[in-house]
């Protein structure tokens, strides 16, 4: 049964397309196993990515040594990634409970922790070109000019 199609008849590879559809619905193949392709099916899982005329051959290539062998280590990899998933969701959920018993057990001692760390967040780098002080602006040259948006007292003297 092959599918091979002469002319250029829109129709019929309309037709043609559908039949290679309703062969792979037939024989329970998964769609993330094989597709459709213009030329054939391809199997998806081996990785030299053979293409076959008929669903027949697809069907027989799925039962060899080589593809069933491939299935199986693709299967098992997906296993492991989601045990390691997992186990990190696990570790995740373990932390966050060791760091609310934490918490429960020493509220004063985390809302030290917690406001220390927002303090730190909010502070400016020092930066060496500009340093003001209480009204008083140091320039680059080390000169120190008064703040204008700032009032001073009449006694204010230079730093």
């Amino acid at each position: 049964m092959s599918f091979k199609r002469e002319g250029d008849d829109r129709s019929q590879l309309n037709v043609l397309k559908k039949r290679r559809v309703a062969d792979l619905l037939s024989n329970y193949i998964p769609e993330d196993e094989a597709t459709i392709m213009s030329n054939g099916y391809t199997c998806l899982v081996c990785s030299y990515g053979p293409v076959f005329d008929t669903v027949d051959m697809l069907t027989v290539h799925r039962n060899g040594k080589r593809h069933l062998e491939l299935k199986r280590f693709y299967r098992k990899k997906a296993q492991l990634r989601n045990e390691i998933v997992k186990r990190k969701h696990e570790s995740y959920i373990q932390s966050e409970e060791n760091s609310q018993e934490a918490s429960s057990s020493a509220p004063l001692l985390a809302q030290t922790r917690k406001l220390t760390h927002h303090a730190l967040l909010r502070t400016v780098p020092y930066n060496s070109c500009h340093r003001k002080t209480a009204g008083w602006i140091q320039d680059r040259s080390g000169q120190w000019l008064k703040d204008d948006n700032v009032e001073f007292d009449s006694d204010e003297e230079e730093p």
